[in-house]
């Protein structure tokens, strides 16, 4: 028996496959429920609330009910999971994934219904990285696809979506998500095996229009956890214009800071830090710098190496003022931008406006970029553009990926005793902040393997070489000890730790990181070093000596794909 409540009583039979579900009634009369494993579908863990649980039953044929429980404290929830898990996979035949294949699509559709056959953009099928006829064929567990000026309804884009789909893989993909704002829109489809494998399903929008209101230019987002790994999907329409960059960046950054996804204490970190991965494609309009005759020139005798020395993106990532620590894979493909339609043998560079005759050079507009946290696996596939499909002045980019998946952790020893318990210990830590202020500051610690987040005292020492840079030190007296809430060391691996730097004289934070433990572990101190940001700017960086205590009975791990 772990969870208790005024109310229910809930006990585990691993041995029998079932969970008992015991109402206590007023006068001492008792009212059970029991569910045979295949009948509980899936745990959600409320992130708001760290002690509440919803269970998810299947009632009959694809009707299913959710009930919540709350429990004593996050430990206790933590274990009742934990033994649920460990009822369930004695008893069922499947296993959890440990890598996903994800599509990513993204199309400016230029205000025109989509052709009857869009297949070639569904299996990256055209120009760049393709994949191969055998890879092809495979159909990938996840697609998302970001479409700008698209003119289609909410409901006949998904519809339209599903149908090819299934024509081509004999699947009923089902619809996680969908979020739109004006013709901005991201849909998000799952095969329907891992229907119950998704929780905490978010969406979000950001208008970036004309001051902010008008709504041709902006983003879409959704955010959901896969089992124990969380995930953003952002996709946006920037600034169109050749001579646009310092807007499109603007654009970038209020995105980066107004996009409401994820889980909600994680308010003190921007998108770009709060999920596992993180994806943003979109019609991005970087441009490139470039006389138009010279760049169809080096088009025609397809050298792309010259472009992309000239490509904006590149250039203002480089200069970190975009998409920081973003990665891309690299392009081989030509410009996505500005076709004749009908065709994709002519590129056009005049647009008559009502304010004249606009030149727009032909631009790798369309884009995937990603960000996942350190030690995790991502691996890109294919990254190119489709060349059959002409009914817009854009070509659909494609993206296909490989992603490393938690599962929801079950331990093979059962649940640890106090004696047993991991702990995560600093030794010292050193940070370097942009700031010409001379306050003193702390840190708070934050990650799903804690049950709330901690604080460090303030520093104990700190210097200044550089008027704009403060050099902060906190010694191991000043910092706090973790206790994860899972000791298993196959579990730590998987976990990481968000860590923001605050001022005591507003709470505000001067930088934020994050740490992956998997390379922490050990019984000596290990040496850490990252950078800081805020906001999307690199802010400094941070130091530090830790190590991660895990009990000698709690050390044996098991094979996985990487």
């Amino acid at each position: 028996k772990i969870g208790k409540s005024q109310k229910y009583t809930l006990s585990v039979d691993v041995e029998g496959g079932k969970l008992v579900v015991l109402k206590k009634q007023k006068d001492s009369q008792e009212d059970w429920n029991t569910f045979t494993h295949d009948k509980i579908r899936q745990l959600i863990k409320s992130q708001r609330v760290q002690n509440k649980l919803g269970i998810v039953f299947e009632k009959e044929k694809d009707k299913t009910q959710r009930k919540d429980f709350v429990f004593v404290s996050a430990r206790k929830r933590e274990a009742f999971c934990q033994l649920l898990q460990l009822m369930k996979n004695k008893h069922s035949h499947q296993d959890e994934p440990d890598m996903i294949s994800i599509f990513i699509g993204t199309w400016n559709m230029g205000s025109v219904p989509p052709p009857k056959s869009i297949t070639s953009w569904f299996t990256s099928k055209g120009l760049g990285k393709t994949l191969d006829e055998v890879t092809m064929a495979i159909p990938h567990d996840i697609y998302v696809f970001g479409t700008q000026e698209n003119s289609l309804g909410d409901k006949e884009w998904v519809d339209f979506l599903r149908t090819v789909l299934k024509d081509f893989t004999e699947v009923e993909y089902r619809p996680v998500a969908m979020q739109s704002l004006w013709n901005i829109k991201v849909v998000v489809l799952v095969k329907p095996e891992h229907e119950n494998r998704i929780s905490h399903v978010s969406t979000s929008s950001v208008k970036t229009g004309i001051a902010n209101t008008l709504g041709n230019k902006g983003a879409v987002g959704v955010s959901f956890m896969f089992n124990g790994t969380s995930f953003g999907f952002v996709t946006s329409h920037l600034t169109s214009g050749n001579e646009k960059t310092a807007r499109r960046n603007q654009n970038y950054l209020d995105i980066l800071r107004l996009l409401s996804l994820g889980d909600k204490q994680l308010s003190s970190f921007d998108i770009s830090l709060r999920f596992t991965h993180l994806f943003w494609f979109g019609d991005l309009n970087y441009r490139l710098d470039m006389d138009i005759q010279e760049i169809l020139n080096y088009i025609s005798r397809k050298e792309l190496e010259p472009l992309l020395k000239v490509e904006l993106l590149n250039l203002e990532k480089e200069k970190h003022k975009v998409f920081l620590r973003f990665g891309e894979e690299e392009i081989t493909f030509p410009p996505t931008y500005r076709y004749e339609r009908g065709s994709r043998d002519t590129y056009v560079w005049h647009k008559q406006k009502p304010t004249g005759v606009r030149t727009n050079v032909p631009s790798w507009c369309d884009r995937i970029l990603w960000k996942s946290y350190p030690e995790t696996h991502v691996n890109c596939n294919a990254y190119g553009c489709t060349d059959d499909i002409v009914t817009s002045d854009h070509s659909p980019v494609f993206g296909s990926f490989e992603v490393g998946v938690t599962s929801q952790f079950v331990s093979k020893k059962g649940l640890s005793k106090s004696s047993e318990q991991a702990y995560i210990e600093f030794e010292s830590i050193e940070a370097i902040v942009k700031t010409s202020s001379r306050t003193k500051f702390f840190i708070e610690f934050y990650s799903t393997c804690l049950e709330e987040f901690k604080k460090s005292f303030e520093n104990d020492s700190q210097s200044s070489d550089n008027i704009n840079f403060l050099k902060v030190q906190w010694s191991s007296r000043q910092l706090p000890t973790l206790k994860p809430i899972l000791s298993e060391i196959e579990y730590l691996q998987d976990q990481h730790l968000l860590l923001t730097v605050k001022s005591l004289d507003g709470y505000e934070s001067y930088g934020e990181c994050v740490i992956a433990l998997k390379s922490m572990i050990g019984s000596t101190a290990q040496q850490f070093l990252t950078y800081l940001s805020h906001r999307g700017e690199e802010t400094g960086n941070i130091r530090g000596s830790m190590k991660v205590r895990v009990p000698t009975e709690r050390l044996g791990t098991r094979e996985r794909l990487y």
